[in-house]
């Protein structure tokens, strides 16, 4: 594949990427906010006293009924599974983030040719002859299936090969990182 391909591409594949990651980031931190509310919420319907006069079956009055998130969850246990499961959604997102951050050896905010190679190599995303202008979506769709199945491990070992050829977290990659987490 000739240099220019790789080197035109990279430009935008590092900005896309980075950017599908946040927006996915965003989307993570308000459903693992709802959850963590939601069950606060439940529990706190735990917590209220039983009137003598109610039945104990419906210990959950009209009002509590209404609420956003008895309408989002059957009970305790489904907004506590939203809950674990938002919040591994989450932390996965954030290190995926890291991950292309890190990938960008230089730090000037793009891939050039070596980056993308070490980035699709680590993932195990295999390129077919005229893929390269597909790597953007190559690669979001990497992260979008690692993500659905809240596969951790693919993501370490990317990072692993990452590191095994010289990549680091830097002290600029930190800094993105505090902007998306919103830490800065």
């Amino acid at each position: 594949m000739g240099g220019m391909s790789w080197a035109a591409v990279g430009n935008g594949v590092f900005q896309g990427f980075l950017h599908h990651i946040a927006r996915q980031i965003d989307r993570d931190k308000v459903d693992f906010a709802v959850a963590e509310s939601c069950t606060s919420w439940f529990y706190e319907q735990l917590k209220k006293p039983v009137r003598p006069d109610v039945k104990q079956l419906s210990f959950v009055t009209e009002e509590d009924r209404s609420h956003a998130c008895a309408g989002r969850y059957p009970g305790i246990n489904e907004a506590r599974q939203a809950f674990a499961h938002s919040q591994s959604t989450l932390s996965l997102s954030l290190t995926f983030y890291q991950l292309a951050l890190v990938a960008d050896r230089d730090d000037d905010e793009r891939y050039d040719a070596g980056e993308l190679q070490d980035i699709l190599a680590s993932l195990k995303v295999a390129l077919l002859p005229g893929d390269h202008l597909q790597l953007l979506a190559k690669l979001t769709g990497k992260f979008d299936d690692v993500r659905e199945a809240v596969e951790f491990t693919i993501l370490t070992d990317s990072m692993q090969a990452l590191y095994s050829k010289g990549y680091r977290f830097t002290d600029a990659d930190q800094a993105a990182m505090g902007r998306v987490t919103g830490e800065s």
